[in-house]
């Protein structure tokens, strides 16, 4: 099937969905919070951001 609707949604990168799967599930921490999680959270944003 070809897909011609990339303006409503893509197909995300395998490499990608295994990056963030742990964050979709365990470690779903608001990057703004005080507590582990939200620190976690935090840390990885930064990291992304820099990469």
């Amino acid at each position: 099937m070809i897909y011609l609707d990339n303006n409503a949604t893509t197909q995300i990168h395998p490499e990608v969905l295994a990056a963030m799967q742990p964050w979709l599930g365990e470690k779903y921490g608001n990057p703004s919070s005080m507590h582990r999680l939200g620190q976690e959270s935090r840390q990885a944003v930064e990291q992304a951001r820099y990469e």
